[in-house]
């Protein structure tokens, strides 16, 4: 298996200066070379297949999304101008990529630099809603349903490996949930995924990652939850409370990423902390109104 890492230094007025990173993968079968993300823009693909290309003979080249968020498949039209091939994902990820709010977003990120120049949003072409298994002589790869940090994502597990490619269902220093409707799939999402006990883990962000990440992950969410219910015991937050839900509930940043010794993007991981504070508190509100 190949890892390809792609650094993006933030275009979105942050001090932080360590740039964005995201993972993509590359798995050479016996008769099929699967590619799982395809990073920024086509360029970040051409990129990838340069340099895989002594190694793929015969094989038949597979696409795979594990989600719709931009980082992750903006250079999926390689695979349709360049070297077709088929492109994997959960159904809802080929819904997201035909909306209207991804037409926008793409259009606003153009603007932003120039590196989106060559983006022309390309759907999956092949969808599954459960589980789909990619059977190869030397290996199978098992694409899963795993919403929870968006509608639309899903996993990688290899057994032959006890691999999990788990994108951004497990992230360093925090995962990411993007709406309160995600809260109750994360938890089981992550519960399910622990239950595999993988050797190995390997997530989008962060760098590197190992089996305990899922547990930690899960833990930060679950004590979210637990001052959720706490502070909702006393008090029912109007919507201009909820701006600073982590003061509500009294879980500041700091207290979450007090132990942290490696670099990361506070700017961004406390924007995030907030956001699954007030997807939890909502959700919460939500199950017993």
């Amino acid at each position: 298996m190949r890892i390809f890492r792609r650094v993006l230094q933030s275009f979105n007025n942050s001090d932080d200066s360590s740039g964005m990173e995201v993972d993509a993968y590359v798995v050479l079968g016996a008769s099929h070379v699967v590619i799982l993300d395809t990073l920024l823009c086509p360029a970040d693909m051409a990129f990838v297949m340069a340099v895989i290309e002594p190694e793929l003979g015969n094989r038949q080249v597979l696409c795979v999304n594990s989600h719709a968020d931009w980082d992750h498949c903006w250079g999926n039209s390689y695979f349709k101008h360049t070297r077709r091939a088929p492109i994997l994902a959960h159904e809802e990820c080929r819904q997201r990529l035909l909306s209207s709010e991804a037409s926008t977003e793409l259009y606003d990120y153009k603007k932003k630099s120039a590196l989106f120049a060559g983006v022309t949003l390309v759907p999956p072409t092949l969808t599954f809603r459960e589980q789909l298994m990619i059977a190869d002589e030397s290996m199978s790869i098992e694409l899963l349903y795993a919403p929870g940090h968006c509608r639309d994502h899903i996993v990688a597990w290899l057994p032959a490996l006890s691999l999990l490619l788990a994108f951004d269902t497990v992230e360093k220093p925090l995962p990411c949930i993007e709406e309160s409707a995600c809260t109750p799939l994360m938890f089981s999402t992550l519960r399910r995924l622990a239950a595999l006990n993988a050797q190995h883990v390997l997530c989008s962000h962060g760098s590197n990652a190992s089996p305990a990440l899922l547990h930690e992950n899960l833990a930060y969410l679950e004590e979210i939850e637990r001052r959720a219910r706490l502070f909702l015991q006393k008090h029912t937050p109007t919507a201009t409370e909820l701006e600073q839900a982590a003061t509500l509930i009294n879980y500041p940043f700091d207290e979450v990423v007090v132990s942290l010794t490696e670099s990361f993007d506070r700017t961004f991981y406390s924007q995030a902390h907030e956001q699954n504070v007030q997807a939890i508190l909502r959700w919460r509100m939500e199950e017993t109104s």
